[in-house]
């Protein structure tokens, strides 16, 4: 045996401790940024496949900043109190649509084409998947911020993987359940109103109010109207006499269309060609002279014209109806707060609220007693929730007003912490 003194024996048992600690951080380091890439704790699984946060998250902030240019967790950082929670609500509630409507599917169609002993995403995809995903970090700031928000490729890769098995799914339905014309007739004849171009006028009137029709005011606008015939101009004619706003326009009301006006006006615009000056029209508000400056007849699209755009809502159908099929042979599971009704993730704040034990309409104008002692503990990656309620109080909460004995409220946002009896943010 080696003799070593005792400050060597020290030197190297803290030498020691000093790499254990290294390798221990390396090995949390990695933990953590699998974690942050897809793993995280379970919101639901789907015929076995788990739905993880830590993807979740990486999606919802992604969407969140093609849509807004931003990201919603920056402005909820500028919020305190009330506004704050809803936020906060918001953002659990877009999480929630993020599951129901991305990650679910998607896992669900993964699963199909395996079953169909179809390869997806094909070399073809894969390869547009991966132009798509490495154009939104060409820009280096764009890519700067997405990461400092915890968005990488991964999850944007999965969010393209998405779109292209819905628009493969897509193909594959209409293929073999195409648009009949019968479906599309009934479509068009069902949503005509949708196909209708309908009859516009324009045109500018003289008015002298006399809702009693008097002869002394009859004898106004004839003069007017001898003037016209004389061939003055009706513009100014109108910005000289008329009695109401838009004489300043020369007498100009825009466009209309049939059933905007007064029913003797109306009829009197129909029986015109642009250009023509009526006689004197009598109406409720007096009497009118009336000149069409514009007219544009109904027009009908035929069918033909529009039969893409109604196979497109007709088909849209088709695949709704088909992934519904798939959805309910699916073995899904949701795991962590959701609608008691449902069974699902609460995607509208009445539906969070229920989930909570707390009214629907808590919030909406209403008062209730009620006695209430609920745990809620939910972990969005960064964005920690654990409430902690007891309620044995009057609640009003029309305006968010209470008057509770007992209440401890607990919100660890990243650097934002909420933990008060009284419910105040620090």
């Amino acid at each position: 045996m080696v003799y070593m003194s005792k400050t060597k024996r020290k030197r190297i048992a803290r030498q020691r401790l000093l790499g254990l600690a290294i390798a221990i951080a390396v090995i949390v380091g990695v933990l953590l940024a699998i974690w942050q890439i897809g793993l995280g704790n379970t919101l639901a699984k789907v015929d076995g496949s788990s739905v993880r946060s830590g993807m979740v998250k990486g999606v919802t902030s992604f969407l969140d900043f093609m849509q807004t240019g931003g990201f919603s967790q920056d402005e909820i950082k500028e919020l305190y109190g009330d506004e704050k929670a809803q936020a906060l609500d918001d953002m659990l509630i877009q999480q929630n649509s993020v599951v129901e409507n991305i990650f679910v599917p998607y896992e669900i169609l993964k699963n199909h084409f395996a079953s169909e002993g179809k390869t997806f995403p094909d070399e073809e995809t894969k390869a547009k998947i991966k132009e798509a995903t490495d154009s939104v970090f060409s820009d280096a700031e764009t890519a700067r911020m997405l990461r400092a928000h915890g968005v990488n490729k991964s999850h944007v890769r999965y969010y393209y993987e998405y779109s292209a098995a819905m628009s493969e799914f897509q193909d594959e339905t209409l293929e073999k359940n195409p648009v009949t014309d019968e479906e599309a007739q009934e479509y068009y004849d069902e949503n005509s109103y949708y196909f209708v171009t309908p009859l516009s006028m324009q045109a500018s009137h003289i008015l002298i109010q006399d809702p009693e029709h008097t002869p002394e005011k009859l004898a106004e606008i004839e003069a007017i109207l001898e003037r016209l015939n004389d061939g003055e101009d009706f513009a100014e004619l109108a910005m000289e006499y008329s009695e109401d706003g838009s004489a300043e326009s020369g007498g100009d009301l825009g466009s209309f269309g049939e059933g905007s006006m007064v029913a003797p006006f109306e009829e009197a615009c129909l029986a015109l060609e642009p250009g023509e000056i009526s006689g004197i029209v009598e109406t409720e508000f007096g009497y009118h002279i009336i000149k069409l400056t514009d007219k544009t007849e109904e027009v009908v699209t035929p069918i033909e014209e529009v039969r893409d755009s109604i196979d497109y809502y007709v088909g849209s159908d088709h695949v709704a109806d088909a992934l519904d099929e798939l959805t309910e042979a699916a073995n899904i599971q949701y795991f962590g707060l959701t609608n008691p009704t449902t069974g699902k993730p609460p995607l509208t704040q009445a539906e969070l609220n229920e989930a909570r034990g707390l009214p629907s309409d808590y919030g909406e104008d209403a008062d209730e007693d009620f006695d209430y002692d609920y745990d809620y503990d939910y972990d969005y990656d960064d964005y920690d929730y654990d409430f902690d309620y007891d309620y044995d109080d009057d609640y009003d909460y029309g305006d968010y007003d209470y008057d509770d004995e007992d209440m401890d409220f607990e919100i660890d946002y990243g650097d934002i912490e909420y933990d008060d009896d009284e419910a105040d943010f620090e």
